[in-house]
């Protein structure tokens, strides 16, 4: 069993869309939960690399060559303050920090790519009003009728603007500021924020 005071987070995204990417999708995400609580119970410490390289080995086995997921994986620690992420091809998670805005730079290919891949991990020390920001590609690749996207310097500006705001509103503000950079144009693929307020 892992730790008190210990927060996983999950995100990603799947190749494709439909039927067949849901259906991954849902595999996925019960390999995400299988590989954490195994990692629980074998350890009192989950390591994102370790998850990250387990999963990309158990979805090459499966073979389905047309298919692969971005996932970025965090492990937060609220009694000794740190945070551990890996990342395997989602866009780098945003960290403010007092007045500081920047991208934790976490490259890592997507799982199930290749056979015998690593990932790297990187340890955040974590104080009161840190914030977090994970994203999947449809944010940061959103379009407008101009065929521009949105990327993640529009993304960055607004996790600055909204920083000392509770996690919630920071999520709502990223959804508020892509739909209005689109504008009437159809949404090109899903979206997912998450955004973690340490608060103590």
């Amino acid at each position: 069993m892992a730790e008190p005071n210990t927060l996983v987070v999950a995100v990603g995204d799947v190749a494709g869309k439909g039927v067949p990417a849901a259906l991954y999708g849902a595999s996925v995400s019960e390999l995400v939960r299988s590989q954490t609580f195994g990692e629980a119970r074998a350890s009192a410490r989950i390591k994102p690399g370790g998850v990250l390289a387990s999963m990309n080995t158990i979805l090459q086995k499966r073979q389905l060559e047309e298919y692969y997921c971005t996932l970025c994986y965090a492990v937060f620690d609220l009694k000794r303050h740190t945070a551990v992420i890996a990342n395997s091809g989602l866009p780098y998670p945003i960290r403010c920090r007092g007045t500081a805005v920047s991208r934790i730079e976490l490259p890592g290919v997507p799982l199930g790519s290749f056979a015998g891949s690593s990932y790297e991990e990187v340890t955040l020390e974590l104080a009161r009003g840190d914030l977090i920001v994970f994203c999947s590609d449809g944010v940061v690749e959103a379009n407008d009728a101009l065929g521009r996207e949105f990327g993640s310097g529009q993304l960055t500006q607004v996790i600055s603007r909204m920083r000392r705001r509770a996690a919630r509103e920071v999520v709502d503000a990223i959804f508020a500021a892509v739909d209005e950079f689109r504008g009437g144009t159809p949404q090109n693929d899903g979206m997912t924020a998450v955004a973690i307020k340490i608060t103590a």
